[in-house]
């Protein structure tokens, strides 16, 4: 089901829809798999701490890869090496920030570079940043903290865009 709301901790910066989470219902009835067993997801996140949550929460949601970067600009090299899926992506970072990583993603040669889903993760998630977002090029701005509940919405987003739909994994 896709609906034109954004859910709690998920604001979208492009207004692409938001596939329901059904994964509490595959585990009642005793299913493991999940949708995002076919991502590839690099973080880009300047603290450590809350990478290692992110990739673990990754992980349990079923995610095939977690490939990590410290800044934007280790990203970017990241992308290149990792060829993700997604991105999940700090915007206040060091030397390059989640604003510069994303449009050197969007003004790249390469066209899977130029379309990766990036969803910003932010502290703060009020018009102007959803604004600043959007003309950056980011899919979408979760809340920080970043929830369980809140990455699973994050991924249905990127899953709505088109990964399920036939992109590459």
């Amino acid at each position: 089901m896709t609906t034109g709301a954004s859910p709690p901790g998920v604001a979208q910066a492009k207004g692409q829809g938001v596939v329901a989470d059904r994964s509490a219902e595959s585990a009642a009835a005793g299913k493991t798999e999940t949708p995002f067993g076919v991502l590839s997801v690099l973080v880009v996140e300047d603290e450590s701490f809350t990478r290692m949550v992110l990739a673990k929460m990754l992980g349990t949601l079923g995610v095939k890869a977690v490939h990590q970067a410290a800044d934007g600009e280790s990203g970017l090299a990241a992308v290149a090496a990792h060829a993700p899926d997604l991105v999940l992506c700090d915007v206040e970072m060091q030397p390059m920030d989640g604003f510069g990583f994303v449009r050197t993603l969007r003004a790249s040669a390469d066209s899977r570079q130029r379309t990766l889903p990036v969803l910003f993760m932010s502290g703060r998630v009020d018009d102007d940043r959803k604004a600043q977002a959007h003309a950056s090029g980011a899919d979408a701005v979760l809340a920080k903290p970043v929830t369980p509940a809140s990455l699973r919405d994050a991924l249905g987003i990127a899953l709505g865009a088109g990964l399920k739909a036939g992109q590459p994994a």
